[in-house]
């Protein structure tokens, strides 16, 4: 003997073209997600077919259909924390792309000379106002096909001139 079917008990006095539309204009992919479950899941579609269409498995769709039973409307509203801050436009990516390619820290008074994770999450604060780790960051310049570059390892001690050089290039306190 299978198991019950999960049923969407009540749609609490909503009809499937107002579950549509709330879907069609929600700001969260989230809500969007469980309200495409729920509709679909009131209409008999299976639960693989569900987790499919959605991207999702079939434990997540199971606990949206178990929320939306048990806290109706409520369940719709994305409560799971975190402050992730919303994704860069299109515009401000190529605005990166560009300062990382033709301009150095230096032109926006940043002591460093060589862009760094960490020096690309300040200007990204300073300039447009939203916060990013250091590794969301390094995701996004992967993303961008950026790679880092490490340094060739000299000994220098027997070499003056090397050692001069260094002095006079050395790389100030925090920047890395």
């Amino acid at each position: 003997m299978g198991r019950k079917m999960l049923e969407v008990k009540s749609l609490y006095e909503l009809t499937i073209d107002d579950l549509n539309l709330i879907a069609s204009n929600a700001n969260s992919n989230y809500t969007s997600d469980v309200v495409k479950a729920i509709i679909m899941r009131y209409n008999d579609v299976p639960m693989q077919v569900i987790a499919n269409t959605l991207g999702k498995c079939r434990a997540t769709v199971i606990s949206y259909i178990n929320a939306w039973n048990k806290l109706g409307v409520a369940s719709i509203v994305d409560q799971r924390g975190g402050s992730v801050p919303d994704a860069l436009t299109d515009d401000i990516v190529e605005d990166i792309r560009d300062v990382i390619t033709t301009k150095k820290p230096s032109d926006f008074d940043y002591e460093c000379n060589k862009w760094s994770c960490a020096l690309l999450t300040r200007y990204i604060e300073e300039n447009y106002g939203k916060k990013y780790s250091d590794e969301w960051v390094r995701l996004l310049l992967k993303k961008l096909g950026f790679t880092y570059k490490r340094g060739v390892f000299k000994p220098s001690l027997a070499n003056p001139e090397l050692q001069e050089s260094f002095k006079k290039n050395g790389y100030p306190i925090g920047c890395y």
